[in-house]
C-alpha cells in the first residue's frame, strides 16, 4: 500500500484536504490560491459547457466573468440519499449525481498529487453521522460515495463520521479521560459522536454513540424563502389552464424546488422549464405574472447564487442581531424585506426540533444523561447560530461548552484516522 493517506473532509459548503504522508502528519493543504482562506475549497462546480469546469473560488470568478451563463452547482452533497435525484443534464452530456462528486474528489485528488508530489491511491473521507434518517436512502447516499470515490481513481477508502473525527482532533491534547460529546454543526448535516477520550491509544469501544440528523445550515437558509421571499418568484402565482375554469397555485414540486438552495437550479432543466413558462401564460393576475417574470430573471441572469449568499448573510445577521434588512438589487429582482430574530426562530422550530432529537437519541442509545457529559466540543459554521449555542447552553451549562476550529476540526481528526490506518487499525469496523 502507498505510504501517502489522504484525508478528505468534503462538506456540503465547503471541502478541505490534509494526508498523513510518509509518516508525517500534513495538515491542511492550500487547494485554492484564489481564496481567502487557501485551505477552504468552496464545494462548487461551474459548468460555463458540457466539456469545462472550475471549482471553488475560481468556480464564481468564472461564473461572474463569463455573464453567469452555463451551470453553477452547489450543495450537491445533500441529494446523496435521494433516490429520485439521479443526476442532470449539462447540454447533451448525462452527469448522473455519482460522477458530479467523483467530479469533485478527482479534483480535489488531483491538487492534492501535485502539493505532495505523489500518486495517491488511498482515502480517509468524513461522511455524516446519517446522510437520512431513514436507514436504506443512508446506506444509498454510502453507496454513491463509494462509486464517487472510485471515479476519482481512490482504490482503498474507509469513510469515517464526521463527528468522530472531530473526536480524534480533541483528544490529541486531553491530558485526562473525559465524557465528551461532539457536535458538528455544517451545511447539510447536525452530527453527534458521544465518546470517552483518553490520551492513550484509542479503543472502538470507547466510541459509546453516533447520531445526527439530515438537516443544517442550508435548512435554515430555506426558511427564509418558504415563508416569505418565494412569494417574489411565483410560489404563491395562481393561474387557469386553456379550457379549464379550476384556479390552480403552483405545484408543491416546484416550490420545494424554489425554497432550496441545493435544488433550485434544477428549475432550469427543460420540462420544469417549460411548465413554468405555461404558469406565467395562464396567470391569473398581473401580479401573478410579474412574479414569474422575476423568477424567470432570477435563473436566465443566473441570480440564484448571489441571492442566496444574501439569505446566508441574513441568516448570520440573525445569530448576532434582533433585526436584519434583506436587500437584493438587480434590475428586475428588486427584494427588500426586514426580519427579526423572533421570526427566524418560529420558522426554524421545525429544523431545531429535529437537531436536537439526534443529539437526544444520541444520548439515550448511550444510556448518558447531560449532566455526565464532561465536555461539549462544536464545530462547523452552523454552531454559530445563536439558538443552537442557546439551547446547548441550557442543556450543558455554558462552561462545558467548548468551540473548536469551525472549519478545520473535522480534516484534523480525519488526517489522524489516516494515521490509524497507516498503522494498521481501522476507525470503523
Amino acid at each position: 500500500m502507498s505510504e501517502t493517506f489522504l484525508a478528505i473532509d468534503f462538506g456540503t459548503s465547503n471541502s478541505l484536504v490534509g494526508a498523513y504522508h510518509k509518516g508525517q502528519r500534513v495538515e491542511a493543504l492550500a487547494l485554492d490560491p484564489k481564496a481567502a482562506d487557501p485551505t477552504l475549497l468552496r464545494t462548487l462546480l461551474y459548468f460555463p459547457h458540457a466539456d469545462l469546469c472550475y471549482y471553488g473560488a475560481e468556480a464564481i470568478e468564472q461564473y461572474i466573468e463569463q455573464d453567469m451563463e452555463g451551470r453553477l452547482f452547489r450543495s450537491f452533497k445533500s441529494h446523496l440519499p435521494n433516490q429520485a435525484y439521479l443526476g442532470t443534464v449539462i447540454s447533451n452530456r448525462i452527469l448522473t449525481l455519482e460522477n458530479m462528486v467523483g467530479i469533485f474528489l478527482l479534483e480535489l485528488k488531483k491538487r492534492a498529487e501535485k502539493a505532495l508530489g505523489t500518486s495517491i491511491e488511498n482515502a480517509v473521507i468524513g461522511r455524516p453521522a446519517r446522510y437520512a434518517m431513514d436507514d436504506v436512502a443512508h446506506g444509498f447516499a454510502l453507496h454513491r460515495m463509494q462509486k464517487a470515490a472510485q471515479f476519482a481513481g481512490f482504490k482503498n477508502v474507509q469513510f469515517v463520521p464526521e463527528p468522530l473525527a472531530a473526536a480524534f482532533d480533541y483528544r490529541r491534547d486531553l491530558t485526562q479521560e473525559k465524557l465528551v460529546l461532539i457536535g458538528d454543526f455544517g451545511g447539510g448535516t447536525s452530527d453527534f459522536t458521544l465518546i470517552r477520550m483518553r490520551p492513550e491509544n484509542f479503543r472502538h469501544e470507547d466510541v459509546l454513540a453516533i447520531d445526527g440528523c439530515p438537516l443544517a445550515g442550508d435548512a435554515l437558509d430555506s426558511v427564509f424563502m418558504s415563508h416569505r421571499l418565494n412569494e417574489y418568484f411565483g410560489a404563491k402565482s395562481r393561474y387557469r389552464l386553456p379550457l379549464s375554469d379550476n384556479v390552480l397555485s403552483m405545484p408543491y414540486a416546484v416550490t420545494q424546488r424554489l425554497n432550496h438552495p441545493a435544488h433550485i437550479v434544477h428549475l432550469k432543466e427543460k420540462d420544469t422549464y417549460e411548465f413554468i413558462r405555461e404558469v406565467k401564460k395562464s396567470s391569473i393576475t398581473e401580479k401573478d405574472k410579474a412574479a414569474i417574470e422575476r423568477l424567470f430573471v432570477l435563473i436566465e441572469d443566473q441570480q440564484i447564487f448571489p441571492f442566496f449568499e444574501h439569505i446566508e448573510k441574513t441568516k448570520r445577521d440573525l445569530s448576532e442581531n434582533a433585526n436584519s434588512n434583506f436587500k437584493f438589487n438587480y434590475p428586475g429582482i428588486e427584494v427588500y424585506e426586514g426580519f427579526s430574530q423572533t421570526q427566524f426562530l418560529e420558522w426554524s422550530q421545525n429544523t431545531r426540533e429535529k437537531i436536537f432529537e439526534g443529539l437526544d437519541r444520541c444520548l439515550s442509545s448511550a444510556g448518558v444523561t447531560s449532566e455526565q457529559v464532561d465536555l461539549v466540543c462544536l464545530t462547523g459554521g452552523t454552531a454559530k447560530v445563536g439558538f443552537i449555542r442557546e439551547e446547548l447552553e441550557k442543556r450543558f451549562g455554558r462552561e462545558r461548552l467548548q468551540t473548536q476550529s469551525h472549519f478545520h476540526s473535522v480534516l484534523s481528526g480525519l488526517v489522524e484516522s489516516a494515521k490509524f490506518w497507516s498503522e494498521g487499525l481501522k476507525v470503523i469496523e
